[in-house]
Parts: C-alpha cells; structure tokens; sequence
C-alpha cells in the first residue's frame, strides 16, 4: 500500500469519526488576510483556512465579526475555530495551534504628512496609539507599559483605528503597515497617507489558524493531519 493511500485511508476513518461534526469559524477584517470581496470572504489566510476544511470535508459556518468579539467566543466556546492569530503564552491555555496561515509585521505608523519620528520605544509614550481590543498589538503596549485612556486608544476595529489617524484624533497606529495600505487602497484613499515610524525585528510574528482549548480532539487531529500535509 503506497503512502499516498495509506494516508487517504487514515483521513477518510477520521473523517468518519468525526460524524461530520459542524464547526463556526470566526475571524476579523484585517486585509489582505482576510477581506470581502464582491459579497465574499477572502484574503490569503482565508483562502489556506477554506481549502483546509473543504479538504476534510468539514462542514463550517463562516463568521465575520468584531476582533474582541470573535477572540472571547472561540476562547470560551468548545467546537470552534479562529483565525489570524498570534501565538502568545498567555493564549495557550485556551486555544489549539493547527498551523500558520500567514505573518504579520507590527509597528508603529504614523500619517506621511506628521512627519513623526521616533528612535526608540519609550519615546512613543508620549503619544497617543491606537490598537485594537483583546488582540496582539494591545497586548504588547500593556507589557511595556502604556495605560489605557493616556498614551494607548484601545477600539474594536482596525476601520475605527485608521478613521481615528485620518482625523487627527491620535499620532500612532501599532499594527501591520501593509494591511493599513491595503484597507486605505479598499477605501479609494491614498495607501502612502501612512508610513512607518518606528519598528522591531520581533514584532513580526506568524499568524495561526486555532481551535478552542475543549474542542473535540477528534476534530482537532483531522485538521492537524491534514495541515502537515500542505507543508509538503
């Protein structure tokens, strides 16, 4: 039995454990990772997600929402997935890793036209950044010491984040530059309206694909096993 086979039969008895176990798959507006098109969810890690679950034959609900929303279902909510997200420690005691859908580079970024300039991370403090609820960015400028409603606009939504610079009501936007230019370019409006201030080589992090920590561990190994799989 050739390999290709044996792997064919090893899903197929998976899959049919599973009992085609329907499963709600959240994520976020966050271009171009996952964006809607024409009335369509897309983007580069939406399309590795859709082909993951169709390849399993996993029947799945598609859900568009809020970061802060879809972050506290799938944490609290068995049977679930989200994505693109982090891996951080604090995480790990309520989520599954199935694998990486794509990578982000966080910075801080400011209008072209401020003419803003920073060295350092500390000189950010005395400014104001906007970040979004319950995700990465956010969780980073609490670690190094930026307060709520002072330095750090906390919002739920990377559209809030970019009218908030537009209009002058904060200097800093700390989240990925590509993206920023890929909602503005959505908008009609100028992708170089932005620019990078200030960056660190470890604040580009690889975004996963992840399950709830109760999700049925049989789900969990099919989609495992067949995510290894694109990795060859």
């Amino acid at each position: 039995m050739t390999f290709f086979r044996t792997f064919s039969l090893a899903i197929a008895l998976l899959y049919s454990s599973v009992n085609a176990a329907e499963i709600d798959v959240y994520t976020e507006i966050l271009p171009p990772f996952q964006l809607i098109e024409s009335e369509k969810v897309t983007g580069i890690a939406t399309e590795k997600v859709k082909q993951l679950l169709d390849e399993v034959f996993l029947s799945y609900e598609l859900h568009v929402v809020p970061w802060p929303r879809a972050f506290n279902i799938v944490k609290t909510t068995p049977n679930t997935l989200i994505y693109s997200m982090n891996r951080t420690p604090e995480r790990e005691p309520y989520f599954q890793w199935i694998g990486v859908v794509a990578q982000i580079s966080n910075s801080f970024i400011s209008l072209t036209s401020s003419n803003l300039k920073i060295d350092q991370l500390e000189e950010a403090k005395a400014y104001v950044t906007a970040v979004v609820r319950d995700g990465y960015a956010h969780s980073t400028l609490l670690e190094q010491g930026f307060v709520k409603d002072e330095n750090m606009y906390v919002v739920a939504t990377l559209e809030q984040q970019i009218s908030l610079i537009l209009k002058g009501k904060i200097d800093f936007l700390f989240t990925d530059i590509q993206t920023v230019r890929h909602a503005l370019n959505l908008q009609n409006r100028n992708p170089e309206l932005v620019r990078v201030s200030y960056s660190q080589p470890n604040w580009t992090r690889d975004l996963y694909l992840a399950a709830n920590i109760n999700t049925n561990p049989k789900i969990v190994k099919l989609l495992n096993t067949q995510f290894d799989q694109f990795q060859h």
